[in-house]
């Protein structure tokens, strides 16, 4: 029996046998598109987000839909097609209850800051 190295990194051996035992226990090299879409590291999470919808919530009840076109590792992100959606509580004087509402606004690019960044995921459905 000889034993050569195949470029993959496996080693073949001549005999069929052991060339049938030695292919079911080599592992396969992914390719790079599998390895592209690999998730080995939190971030890489959101690698697999840039060109799509995203759903951001912020500090001080800021919540983002916008496509992620760039991002680093603090999370600084530059969105387009964004919808901002601002929720702000109000207690009224004379019954006392709290009134929430909401602000939305439209705006085609935006430099959000990594730090008040809470959450980030796909858009959630509505």
């Amino acid at each position: 029996m000889t034993a050569s190295t195949e470029p993959s990194g496996c080693v073949s051996v001549q005999d069929s046998f052991c060339q049938r035992k030695s292919r079911s226990t080599c592992k396969r090299q992914p390719s790079a598109r599998e390895e592209e879409a690999t998730v080995k590291e939190p971030l890489d999470l959101v690698r697999l987000s840039l060109d799509e919808k995203i759903y951001v919530k912020l500090r001080g009840d800021r919540e983002i839909r916008g496509r992620l076109h760039a991002y680093d590792q603090h999370l600084n992100m530059i969105l387009g097609d964004v919808e901002e959606t601002i929720t702000s509580v109000e207690i009224d004087d004379e019954t006392y209850e709290e009134i929430i509402k909401t602000n939305k606004r439209m705006l085609p690019y935006l430099f959000v800051r990594g730090d008040g960044v809470i959450l980030v995921s796909p858009p959630l459905r509505q």
